[in-house]
């Protein structure tokens, strides 16, 4: 949503805005991924910790952490084989395909930083640390707020500079939720 805020007012807005939005079908199966992995282990690990069985609870975790990786590894090469094939199928046209290639290319590199924050906050929140989970989403929007208009406009990067954004912001929220994890 952050990056349609800027994009819309790229010169060629109106195209770019068509390519992004060719591009959520896309991430929206990547959200899937992450929410059959993170909300089906984090309530079953929640309640093992419950029942005091450490060890399960942690196999667990693992085990969601290794599909996660695994899943973000075949979406990156399923996105990069075949980009264009996926985006035409979504409805690009030989004028939003390149803006739209521009964007997923990038974001589908970021896959697994997406993966491993997203399917990991479902851990932190059934372990009840709340707070921690919402300050690693806002810490992925604001860093994108801030960089987005330096990516896009500063560095005069347009589509690629949004997603690159993306990724950078996403990349900072993995580390700071994979650290909850190490501490």
């Amino acid at each position: 949503m952050v990056d349609r805020m800027y994009i819309g007012r790229l010169p060629d807005g109106a195209l770019a805005m068509a390519a992004i939005g060719l591009c959520v079908p896309l991430t929206t199966i990547i959200t899937a991924f992450n929410g059959l992995f993170g909300r089906g282990g984090a309530p079953l690990s929640s309640i093992l910790l419950g029942e005091k069985k450490k060890k399960e609870a942690n196999n667990i975790l693992t085990t969601s952490f290794i599909c996660l990786v695994i899943t973000s590894l075949v979406i990156t090469t399923v996105v990069w084989l075949f980009q264009d094939p996926l985006l035409y199928l979504f409805g690009a046209n030989h004028e939003t395909i390149q803006y739209a290639r521009d964007y997923i290319s990038i974001y589908a590199l970021g896959t697994i930083f997406i993966q491993l924050t997203v399917g990991l906050n479902y851990f932190v929140n059934a372990q009840g640390y709340t707070r921690f989970s919402m300050l690693t989403v806002l810490l992925g929007a604001g860093l994108n707020i801030i960089l987005d208009p330096l990516f896009i406009y500063q560095f005069n990067m347009g589509v690629k500079g949004a997603a690159i954004a993306t990724v950078l912001s996403q990349a900072v929220s993995c580390l700071f939720v994979i650290g909850f994890f190490l501490v």
